[in-house]
């Protein structure tokens, strides 16, 4: 999908999936379609809004401001399809550019996404934080001790921090974007979190069950 402005204010640029020849589930298959298409045409809107009353700075003519998003299929089964999306933009006359990112994760069974109170048991935020924060203080090289209030704060256990998250077949990937957990310079972290790790707070019937079998 793409669109560039009649005054050449803006460029947009997208890029996403769409699933073909599911003939099993042809209902889940437009469904998940439609959604994503949806979504997209959802940030082509707001992206507009923002563009309708933005002035230009005379010294950058043509193309000056620009959105674009890429995706990246983290697993896909007949069962689940997990996306990340990356977005990068710029609005003429800013500092510098900026990014962020935001997933899909698909229940393609009872056609619905799926989010992780569907996947995890009641109170999985503190168990997640905790695990986070751990993880990231690491990564940053942070005497043990140490503490951070952007860490604290954006990997904290509240649901808001953990909405950028990817099934895998081996554990669920928790992206932090810009400015989450970190300066602009270091750009958005992530938190690998393997399902042995939290195996008592995954959800017995949930989306889960076929891979908590493999680690039995």
């Amino acid at each position: 999908m793409a669109e560039i402005s009649k005054d050449s204010k803006y460029e947009f640029t997208v890029t996403y999936p769409q699933i073909v020849d599911f003939k099993d589930n042809i209902t889940s298959m437009n469904l998940f379609n439609k959604i994503v298409e949806s979504k997209m045409e959802a940030l082509l809107d707001t992206f507009r809004v923002w563009m309708k009353d933005r002035e230009t700075p005379t010294e950058m003519t043509g193309v000056g401001s620009y959105y674009e998003a890429g995706d990246s299929v983290f697993y896909a089964s007949n069962k689940i399809i997990s996306i990340q999306f990356y977005e990068g933009y710029y609005f003429a006359g800013a500092a510098h550019p900026n990014n962020s990112s935001f997933s899909i994760n698909y229940d393609l069974v009872n056609n619905k996404e799926l989010t992780l109170d569907n996947i995890l048991t009641a109170g999985w935020e503190k168990k997640l934080s905790e695990i986070c924060i751990k993880s990231l203080r690491e990564q940053k090289n942070f005497p043990p001790g140490t503490e951070d209030d952007w860490i604290e704060r954006g990997a904290g256990p509240e649901k808001k921090n953990f909405e950028v998250f990817n099934v895998t077949k081996e554990g669920i990937l928790v992206t932090f974007v810009t400015y989450q957990v970190g300066s602009y310079a270091e750009g958005p972290s992530e938190v690998f979190i393997p399902y042995p790790e939290i195996k008592d707070i995954i959800k017995k019937d949930s989306m889960l069950k076929d891979f908590i079998r493999t680690f039995k």
